[in-house]
């Protein structure tokens, strides 16, 4: 017999970020792309039909459809994909069983077992012809069976069965009702609907975004030479972005290390070594819990072995989030923000990740339930878009308040004079001005524009970084930048995700 029944990676490390890897990811995608071909057959072929099925022991067909009383179809145990109408008081079923077969047939017929008697009064039936059959009829054998027949049926043929039923002959649950009042909505509204959830979504965003970077005028502030307050580098990196990131934590280190609490010594070209000391400069809580929880306390010794990040990149899994925490503390508690930024992060996240799974969910019972609406489909993936996109931005939410917009506007022309290109005049403190104002510079991404300032005044070795091969400015800066890249980037991948 011919043809009957023819057929027609950032993102790993965010959902990581919350326990969901990205291998898990691509399982489920892959998955769903399995799910979604599977869900999309098309109409049957003759090889995957099973032998001919009769209510009539005397008669055979070459096609034994049998139809429930809620509406679904089935051929043998396998359950069809039915185009469904819900029109005010009856439902229309619609069902393409021949499609181009690969040569000629005689004669094609079909049965449908109907799930209880009904009279010919009360229900519709026709076999639609599209072409290439030269005889095609429908009729009502007995109550419960109905005959579709067709001869002569060319190559081109392409046929379809069609029933209607009053909406009472049939028991159609609610979840059933929802799947076809789904199915019948054009694939015009799926696709807007698919757009318009992360489009709204990034308007919404960029409506919040655009609120909190709202900045106070800087012009009357005229000329700011030095550090408008006492704001540590790690606060200062959350007033400017909402959140730390790893050149808030290498300017942190430095900062540490300059105040005399740490020790830094570069062993080779990809191996620094570090040790805490005893210093008498004052430190902030978040300060305090970073060097503790990293090195130990100080108690009562005056140095600290040495740990190399390298070796030892393990032990700081969640180290250090107990410390990043209380940054976010205290930023709150200078009033610079409406609310904790943390807090927010943590508010946003727990939405776009709620939305991802309730989209996935959504979307495998799409594959699986509601295989009628295959158009909706665009709507959960309109949401899986929306939550990632949620997730991804809403580290940068956070408001900040009048108070910390006005602090903020100080730093900012504090950050264009380290910004400035005119050189240093010369004086017994430049070098001290220097290593005191790297770690703001670092922060504001203009280390390399301060550091060209220094250029032409002698510089000495700080005490606090121990390294061969350093009798200038410019050569203490190219071991010093790759040094802070290379360790605020294994603390931020080591840092709890709740911290981040």
């Amino acid at each position: 017999m011919g043809t009957i029944m023819g057929g027609d990676g950032v993102v790993g490390a965010l959902l990581r970020s919350v326990g969901f890897y990205s291998k898990s990811f691509f399982f489920f995608v892959v998955l769903a792309a399995v799910g979604f071909g599977i869900s999309s057959f098309g109409p049957l072929r003759a090889d995957d039909v099973p032998d001919a099925a009769s209510g009539d022991p005397d008669r055979t067909y070459d096609l034994a459809i049998r139809m429930t009383e809620s509406g679904t179809f089935f051929l043998g145990n396998e359950r069809l994909t039915v185009e469904t109408i819900t029109g005010e008081q009856t439902y229309r079923f619609r069902y393409q069983v021949v499609d181009r077969p690969n040569q000629a047939l005689d004669q094609f017929s079909v049965a449908l077992f109907l799930p209880k008697p009904i009279n010919d009064q009360a229900i519709g039936h026709r076999f639609i012809n599209n072409g290439g059959a030269s005889v095609v009829r429908s009729q009502l054998l007995d109550p419960q069976t109905l005959l579709f027949e067709a001869a002569s049926i060319g190559s081109q043929a392409q046929l379809t069965w069609e029933i209607e039923v009053p909406q009472s002959y049939l028991s159609i649950t609610a979840l059933r009702a929802l799947q076809q009042r789904l199915s019948d909505l054009p694939p015009v509204v799926w696709s807007s609907v698919s757009i318009a959830l992360p489009v709204l979504t990034m308007l919404l965003l960029l409506m919040i975004a655009i609120a909190r970077n709202r900045r106070a005028p800087t012009e009357h502030l005229g000329q700011i030479d030095d550090p408008p307050t006492r704001l540590a580098p790690a606060l200062l990196g959350i007033l400017m972005r909402g959140h730390l990131n790893s050149r808030d934590v290498a300017a942190t280190l430095i900062d540490l290390a300059r105040r005399g609490h740490l020790v830094i010594r570069q062993v080779s070209a990809t191996d620094f070594r570090f040790s805490r000391r005893a210093a008498h400069d004052r430190l902030e809580d978040f300060e305090q819990v970073l060097l503790d929880q990293i090195f130990g306390p100080i108690s009562d010794r005056t140095d600290s072995e040495e740990i190399s990040f390298t070796l030892a990149q393990e032990l700081f899994s969640k180290r250090i989030s107990q410390a990043f925490m209380l940054a976010y503390k205290k930023i709150n508690d200078l009033g610079y923000f409406y609310t904790n930024p943390l807090r927010l992060h943590r508010r946003y996240q727990a939405v776009g990740v709620g939305l991802f799974f309730i989209g996935l969910v959504g979307f495998f019972l799409s594959l699986f339930i509601f295989t009628d609406a295959p158009f909706f489909l665009l709507f959960w993936i309109g949401m899986l878009i929306s939550a990632i996109l949620i997730f991804i931005f809403s580290r940068g939410l956070p408001s900040r308040t009048v108070y910390g917009d006005r602090e903020l506007a100080r730093w900012l022309v504090f950050g264009r004079y380290l910004a400035s290109s005119g050189p240093v005049s010369f004086a017994t403190h430049s070098q001290d001005k220097f290593l005191a104002y790297l770690p703001y510079a670092i922060v504001m991404e203009t280390e390399v524009e301060w550091t060209k300032r220094f250029y032409d005044l002698p510089f000495a070795q700080p005490n606090w970084y121990l390294a061969a091969g350093i009798t200038t400015i410019d050569e203490f800066a190219n071991k010093v930048f790759p040094l802070f890249g290379y360790v605020s980037h294994t603390l931020a991948i080591t840092a709890g995700p709740s911290s981040r």
